[in-house]
């Protein structure tokens, strides 16, 4: 079902829910005006009524009660009658036909008390009253509403009609309404598309029309830039690796092909310091990859947080940096630091900073682990304060590293995990007066 028919359809369902409880309140007020105004004729006749039946005409005595008494300028008649406790009609005019006594007229007559009740007598709708007038005696009043029922029908199918007219006006007014309010939503899928055909990620779609088709459109226009800078920067992180391991792989083939060339007089010795760099450059080129794959992965926001302690991730960290490097010196300084998180990528990003401190500055390097606040110092020549922010781009070494191992990676994965937890990284100088590298954490 398209947008425009549910528009029309909703539109043409509240005018049914709006025409439903109006109509009906409105039957309900008249009917209840209109019946309340007999009720009132009706108390006011057996008000009068009620006199004339206790006071006997002395003039003629066997003259009987009651009777029909039609109204004055052609209003509706009153029909009035006696009832006994036996539920007997008495003392009405030999030539008038009885109205049938309502249902709890004896017991009216017998105990006192009063009651409205509508029925039909050959084929007309009478309301009645009966009321107690004396002990064992209940006066019955009674009119026609036939002329209230013929207004009520006629107003039930006035309101029937203006329900139906008012459904069918609020299709079409919906339809036209869908249809004019659709045409930026047409507009937009139609520029959508059209980008996606293409592949053009730079393409914008006009910001134009109502209030939410700009907003819809400026939803969009993010959207796509978004994805125009995700991809640039899976382009330039292709190039960037592409170039950064040109260098190891040519290096890796002239010495697979020094070593394989027949003709070449190497000594024992030599084939040996061969196989060891041969195996250092596989490396290399390993540690380089794993960094592009974790760079890439660590673009994306955090998936599966956990209850962690940074104390304890910080205790792991710093026992596998002893164990590969037993000569360092390697102080932790941590106090209780319950967080929420992706343990891995928490210890990747500290384990980074550890092993950076090692290779690029100089032992005693210090691990200090406080609630929500990370600091990995050395004692190097640190980082000069022009340098620092250019040290968290993505294979960016610092001077005089360039004979070091390393890819140049390490501080951007650290800046991207840290930053997908909603922290940052900040460097700055260690009290010993080498690099300090500073992690902030949300606290949780």
């Amino acid at each position: 079902m398209s947008l425009r028919t549910r528009i029309a359809l909703a539109a043409a369902l509240a005018v049914i829910v709006a025409f439903g409880v109006g109509g009906f309140v409105t039957y309900q007020a008249a009917q209840s005006s209109l019946y309340g105004e007999v009720d009132a004729s009706l108390r006011a006749a057996a008000l009068r009524e009620g006199d004339a039946a206790l006071r006997p005409d002395r003039a003629n005595p066997n003259r009987g009660f009651g009777g029909n008494a039609n109204g004055r300028f052609g209003a509706p008649g009153i029909f009035a009658e006696l009832i006994n406790g036996k539920g007997k009609i008495v003392r009405l005019p030999r030539d008038e036909t009885p109205l049938p006594p309502t249902q709890n007229a004896a017991e009216i007559a017998r105990t006192g008390g009063s009651e409205y009740q509508t029925f039909t007598v050959d084929g007309s709708t009478i309301r009645a009253l009966t009321v107690n007038i004396q002990p064992n005696l209940a006066l019955q009043v009674a009119r026609s509403v036939d002329e209230i029922q013929s207004s009520l029908d006629r107003l039930r199918s006035l309101l029937l009609l203006a329900g139906i007219g008012g459904v069918i006006f609020a299709i079409i007014l919906g339809a036209l309404v869908a249809e004019r309010g659709l045409v930026p939503l047409r507009r937009l899928a139609t520029n959508v598309e059209g980008a996606a055909r293409d592949r053009d990620l730079s393409h914008r779609v006009p910001e134009q029309g109502g209030a939410e088709s700009v907003r819809l459109a400026l939803a969009v226009n993010a959207l796509l830039a978004g994805l125009e800078e995700a991809r640039l920067a899976q382009d330039q992180l292709v190039a960037d690796a592409a170039h950064e391991l040109r260098t190891p792989l040519t290096a890796l083939r002239a010495d697979v092909e020094t070593l394989g060339n027949p003709q070449s007089a190497l000594s024992v010795e030599d084939r040996q310091q061969l196989a060891v760099a041969l195996d250092r450059e596989i490396d290399e080129i390993s540690q380089l990859i794993t960094s592009i794959v974790d760079l890439a992965r660590g673009a994306r926001p955090v998936e599966q947080s956990e209850p962690l302690r940074l104390d304890d991730l910080a205790a792991d960290v710093v026992a596998r940096a002893r164990a590969r490097r037993p000569e360092a010196v390697i102080e932790l300084d941590t106090e209780a630091s319950p967080s929420v998180g992706d343990p891995v990528r928490l210890e990747r990003a500290l384990g980074n900073l550890v092993e950076n401190a090692l290779l690029h500055g100089s032992s005693p390097v210090t691990v200090t682990v406080r609630p929500a606040l990370i600091t990995v110092d050395d004692a190097g020549r640190g980082i000069p304060l022009a340098d620092r922010e250019a040290m968290f781009e993505r294979f960016r070494r610092g001077v005089g590293v360039q004979d070091r191992p390393g890819s140049g990676l390490g501080l951007a994965i650290v800046r991207q995990d840290i930053a997908a937890h909603g922290g940052s990284v900040e460097i700055g100088d260690a009290p010993a007066g080498g690099c300090r590298i500073t992690i902030h954490l949300p606290h949780r």
